[in-house]
């Protein structure tokens, strides 16, 4: 295979450490040299979880793969510049993983054969290899490390920006709230927020954020404080929605966006007015019915486009009634058979408790339960949230 065609891959550059107008190590240029080129076409395994690694090492150079578990389930995609079985060349275990083209895939390979036949002839090709195993693995460690600070920083945001403690909300006549989170391994933006307008009027809202990470905590901290800006002014709720929308369209270059569930129950009338940014409809629960999902208009997302007019619905939330809120990571949690949760099966869920309607907190912590129940073990892919509040 051409060197100068491997000298040129970044990855490669960087691994085996090559610098530019410098003379290849010896080791390295032997190692590259031994390459040949190999194509797979799309659909094919180029690597079989359990299969031995006589083939050796692949370094992809045009191309797509997923990388799959033993389960068949996928774990990683991979492309131009990835390593695919380097450990193979120095260790007789069998593949951990199955590496599957996506597209047709061309990839330089070397097996272990001929690697450990020129490994014994010239000592400086196994030390060049080595050197490469070396800066590869200090690579995913620092990154590994890089993710955890991020992820531990954009827990940290979500956490500071949400209410814990209801006590002074469940002193309202007729009002018990309760509202949870529980971040999945990659902290997405899910938030929830309650305050007092006035003496006679709650609002309570929950959304969620496009994305994970650190952008995601720092776009739902700027949601969170633009709807509570908005609204504590007292303004009708159709306008909090606009000016909010316009603020986070405002310089969002990463078309990043929220959907969310705004109310505000006026604690006099018992009318909840309400919008619907692109959310989940929750479920209302009448004094003497079930839950069932409120019949509710969508509107935009916020962060879209700008000037959107948001259109203020309502319904009325009578003493003995409720009211069950929740992001997306309830209805989309998957089981291992690859189900989703769904809209029916959440309606079944709450209407299995009613029972224990009038202890909100114990009432949510049952719904997560119901959650892993369901996903059996399954990762928790999203961030999921409930808000949860009864007229009693």
């Amino acid at each position: 295979m051409d060197i100068e065609i491997l000298k040129n891959v970044p990855a490669i550059q960087e691994f085996f450490n090559i610098e530019e107008g410098k003379a290849l190590p010896e080791g390295t240029r032997l190692f590259l040299e031994a390459m040949s080129e190999v194509t797979i076409p799309v659909g094919q395994d180029i690597v079989t979880y359990g299969n031995e690694c006589d083939d050796g090492m692949y370094i992809i150079l045009e191309g797509t793969t997923d990388v799959l578990s033993s389960q068949g389930t996928m774990i990683n995609n991979l492309g131009k510049g990835d390593f695919i079985g380097e450990m193979g060349l120095i260790n007789d275990d069998k593949r951990g993983a199955t590496v599957r083209a996506t597209s047709e895939v061309v990839c330089a390979n070397i097996s272990k054969n001929l690697f450990e036949e020129m490994a014994a002839a010239n000592k400086k090709l196994y030390g060049s290899f080595i050197n490469m195993l070396y800066n590869k693995t200090t690579k995913l460690v620092t990154e590994r490390e890089r993710i955890k600070s991020e992820l531990e920083v954009a827990t940290r945001i979500q956490d500071s920006c949400l209410e814990h403690d209801f006590t002074e909300f469940n002193k309202l006549d007729n009002v018990e709230i309760i509202a949870k989170m529980r971040p999945a391994k990659e902290v997405g933006g899910d938030f929830y927020d309650v305050f007092m307008i006035d003496d006679k009027h709650l609002c309570y809202l929950i959304a969620d954020v496009s994305g994970k990470g650190v952008p995601a905590a720092i776009f739902m901290s700027m949601a969170k404080t633009y709807i509570k800006t908005y609204a504590t002014l007292g303004l009708p709720l159709a306008e909090v929605a606009t000016k909010a929308n316009n603020q986070l369209c405002y310089k969002n270059e990463q078309g990043m966006f929220v959907t969310a569930f705004i109310c505000v129950l006026d604690l006099e009338t018992n009318e909840v007015k309400f919008i619907n940014a692109g959310h989940n409809r929750p479920f209302v629960k009448k004094a003497n019915g079930e839950f069932e999902m409120i019949p509710a208009k969508v509107n935009l997302v916020f962060g879209m486009m700008e000037d959107i007019p948001y259109k203020e619905q309502s319904f009325v939330l009578e003493v003995g009634d409720a009211i069950y809120m929740y992001t997306d990571g309830v209805t989309e949690a998957v089981n291992p058979k690859d189900e989703l949760l769904g809209d029916a099966y959440a309606k079944d869920m709450l209407n299995k408790h009613i029972d224990k309607l009038s202890d909100v907190e114990s009432f949510v912590d049952t719904m997560f339960e119901e959650v892993d129940a369901f996903a059996d073990g399954a990762m928790q892919a999203d961030d999921i949230t409930m808000v949860y509040l009864s007229r009693q």
